[in-house]
């Protein structure tokens, strides 16, 4: 599964930046409105140049005694950024982001524009969306296998007692029977990797 897929969770409007000259105060009050731990900085291309987190509002500002109204972004905020692209995995990005001790990653497009901030909320929510989906699938094949398999006995059974086939055949019918379950069971099996290895 890949990073873009995580707009189908967090919409495209949802991403929202602030530049270097913003007030620390008014990024605070952002970061309470919109229950949200970072926000990213950028400059008038959209270009990333930093981030500022609840982190750095604490040991940089609060901690310093500093004026939140008169403190600026581009003086508190982090410029040493792990990025990623929309194109990249959500199990490694998810990797990174803990091997790393980070919250929040920023993604950029080819000219270092950001494009979407995504939180680790975000890509834990993107798994577990993956794995209802999966169980889902796995659900309706299971059923489709009942099914086919209650058909095929049920018209075996007819057969037996109504004479419809030979008693001699019934081995060739019942093998057929359980090939024909086994070959969905792969069938099965190998959807699920495609379906893994798509992602």
């Amino acid at each position: 599964m890949k990073i873009a897929s995580l707009r189908n969770i967090k919409s495209f409007n949802e991403n929202f930046a602030f530049g270097t000259e913003t007030p620390i105060s008014e990024i605070a009050l952002a970061l309470k409105d919109k229950k949200i731990g970072a926000v990213p900085i950028v400059d008038q291309d959209n270009k990333l140049l930093g981030i500022v987190s609840e982190r750095d509002i604490v040991s940089k500002l609060v901690v310093e005694a500093k004026d939140a109204d008169l403190t600026t972004a581009k003086e508190i905020m982090t410029s040493k950024i792990i990025t990623a692209k929309l194109s990249d995995d959500i199990n490694y990005t998810i990797d990174v982001m803990k091997n790393n001790n980070i919250r929040h990653i920023p993604v950029l497009d080819a000219n270092n524009r950001l494009t979407d901030f995504f939180s680790i909320r975000d890509f834990l929510r993107a798994e577990i969306q993956d794995n209802l989906e999966i169980k889902q699938k796995h659900k309706n094949v299971v059923r489709y296998q009942i099914m086919v398999s209650v058909l095929l006995i049920g018209l075996t059974i007819a057969g037996f007692f109504f004479d419809i086939f030979e008693r001699k055949n019934l081995v060739v019918i019942f093998s057929g029977l359980f090939l024909i379950i086994g070959i969905s069971a792969v069938m099965t099996i190998r959807d699920n990797k495609r379906y893994k290895s798509e992602d």
